[in-house]
């Protein structure tokens, strides 16, 4: 089977930095709140009921989360509403983890423009943390048996479907909706 090697940009090997603090041996170890607690970071229950009578911030009613950083190293709070569904918790977690690693400005107090760049680069942090490439492995080595769908990653990765279409598009420029192995050599599928 060919594997295709990849350059690693800045964003990945912040996430990477950060997974080599801990001996996770399958994708689905990777424990945010573990990884929260060993960096300093607090998370709390977000009352969504604290922003209704502001007016000024009537386009925070409906986070879901957001942090906090401190000016002294990469600690701060996580504020996450609590009822979420675990997938879509455990990936606002990476994200906002991610800020807290990579920013050290409060989201609420910023320009769109800057909000903007940061969210993106704490969304392909997120996704390098969650999605590491050396676990893409386990997925093509499983194309030996049969075709391996854009489903079953996320399931394998404990992701949304789009969040993993959103990590291979990271890796393979370009849509990717699973893996197979013809003759000894690993295609990916887009499904049109």
């Amino acid at each position: 089977m060919q594997i295709l090697e990849k350059k690693i940009d800045d964003w990945e090997r912040r996430a990477n930095t950060v997974l080599s603090h801990f001996n996770y041996q399958h994708a689905d170890e990777i424990d945010l709140y573990d990884i929260c607690w060993r960096y300093g970071i607090l998370i709390k229950p977000l009352d969504q009921n604290y922003f209704a009578d502001i007016e000024e911030y009537t386009s925070i009613k409906h986070l879901k989360s957001y942090s906090i950083p401190k000016h002294n190293g990469r600690r701060g709070t996580i504020y996450i509403f609590p009822d979420l569904d675990p997938i879509e918790k455990r990936m606002l977690l990476a994200e906002e983890f991610c800020h807290i690693y990579s920013h050290y400005s409060s989201q609420l107090m910023m320009d769109k423009l800057t909000l903007d760049k940061q969210e993106s680069q704490a969304k392909r942090t997120s996704a390098y943390l969650l999605m590491p490439h050396h676990f893409l492995k386990d997925i093509y080595t499983a194309t030996v048996n049969e075709p391996i769908l854009i489903n079953d990653i996320a399931d394998h990765f404990l992701v949304t479907k789009e969040f993993a279409h959103y990590q291979l598009e990271l890796i393979y420029k370009h849509r990717v909706d699973g893996f197979v192995q013809i003759r000894e050599r690993l295609w990916s599928l887009e499904i049109y």
